[in-house]
């Protein structure tokens, strides 16, 4: 048991492990690649600024022989910003975007909506109010309605002949560079007006595991003044004539049945090709042209044969359907009749085969008796007397002819 909890302990040691480092290396390409953009726009930058210091340079030394800055791929769009500049580079760090949002309440419980009031203290239209148009929450940036606005330059791939090289739009403002504005009644002189909150927190945080949202309320410290949240704006849904009526939408027009599938067929022909080969239903005009064209194609193939077959192949042909024309070789009785004769005739060869067999085996069976009697009385007589002449044992060619002649001399067999 020790030994498997070692193990255990082991294995979730080397998962930390290659989690943390895959987590590093993930983090260091992030890393670099947010390096990669800053620095690309970086040089952007410096190669406008140059390029703009060198043309006060050249009007001034040169007057009107300086070259033309409006020609080319900036025609038109003389003093506007390159389209890379347009928006940040990348998704800032959270160190960075709480830093930016710390006077909102952080990057977490951002205390900031579409639709706020809010003053700009930094850059060019700083001291003026707007609305907040949209939050990038991942740069903690807002753009502010008609305020920060700067032309941008358009490539010519992005715009046609009509439109024109620069467009006029809201650039993205951090967050540290705003504050919210909210009509505040003073306590001692019962007036209403617009001041700057520079510090706001959240309270009262409700997180609904349902839905997954999350509320709070906002709040000015040291005054315990709750800023109501910006009322969002309904959407005006205007009506067209051929928008659908709610009472077709709810109308009941499609029953299923065990007879056809849970869904009207035009559904079906939506969600998968109405000529699909990998469907199992088609429609009867669509089986019975593909039923035609296979049976033309066919036919087209059978006429293609029929051009290319040879002589050979003609000739074996024509052999085959004269066979077939003949049908099946049917059995006459004098057919039949002939059939025995020969069959009766194979028989008694087969027997009478069998029987020369049977013959040669018993005269071969008392040759080998001969021998060993002869044998044997040659033997008795050279122990009587030395002078006595050996009879030679019988040969196969006289105990044959022996055998032939007593065959001959038997009466023959009666006949059937």
């Amino acid at each position: 048991m020790q030994k498997i909890l070692r193990r255990v302990a082991t294995a979730e040691r080397v998962v930390a492990k290659r989690t943390k480092t895959k987590d590093f290396k993930w983090y260091k390409k992030q890393k670099k690649d947010q390096f990669q953009e800053q620095q690309q726009q970086l040089s952007i930058v410096r190669s406008e600024l140059d390029a703009a210091k060198q043309a006060v340079k050249d009007e001034w030394e040169l007057g009107p022989l300086a070259p033309r800055r409006d020609v080319g791929e900036w025609a038109g769009a003389k003093g506007a910003i390159h389209e890379a500049r347009f928006a940040g580079y990348g998704k800032i760090s959270l160190a960075m975007r709480n830093r930016r949002c710390q006077w909102a309440g952080g990057a977490y419980h951002l205390n900031l909506a579409e639709g706020d009031r809010v003053v700009l203290i930094d850059g060019p239209d700083k001291g003026r109010i707007g609305k907040i148009k949209s939050i990038n929450y991942d740069n903690a940036e807002v753009v502010v309605e008609d305020l920060n606005k700067s032309n941008v330059r358009l490539q010519s791939e992005f715009r046609n002949s009509e439109s024109p090289s620069v467009v006029n739009i809201e650039l993205p403002i951090p967050i540290s560079d705003i504050r919210l504005v909210h009509p505040i009644k003073d306590p001692s002189t019962g007036v209403t007006r617009d001041v700057i909150i520079n510090q706001l927190v959240h309270s009262g945080f409700l997180h609904d595991r349902v839905s997954g949202k999350r509320r709070w309320s906002r709040i000015v410290p040291g005054l315990n003044i709750a800023i109501p949240w910006p009322k969002k704006q309904e959407e005006d849904v205007k009506d067209y004539k051929v928008d659908t009526l709610r009472i077709d939408v709810e109308d009941k027009t499609f029953v299923p049945t065990l007879l056809r599938p849970p869904m009207p067929a035009p559904l079906i022909d939506e969600l998968r090709n109405k000529y699909s080969r990998f469907r199992t239903r088609h429609d009867p005009e669509y089986v019975a042209r593909l039923e035609a064209q296979e049976k033309a194609a066919g036919e087209h193939k059978l006429r293609t044969e029929e051009s290319m077959r040879t002589p050979l192949q003609e000739f074996h042909r024509a052999q085959r359907e004269g066979k077939k024309k003949k049908g099946k070789p049917r059995l006459t009785r004098e057919m039949l009749e002939k059939i025995g004769e020969v069959m009766a005739r194979n028989l008694e060869r087969t027997r009478n085969g069998q029987a020369l067999l049977e013959a040669a085996e018993r005269a071969l069976q008392s040759r080998s008796e001969n021998s060993g009697e002869s044998s044997s009385s040659s033997s008795s007589s050279a122990l009587a007397s030395e002078g006595t002449v050996e009879t030679p044992p019988p040969t196969e060619t006289t105990t044959v002819a022996a055998t032939a002649t007593a065959e001959e001399t038997q009466p023959p067999p009666p006949s059937a």
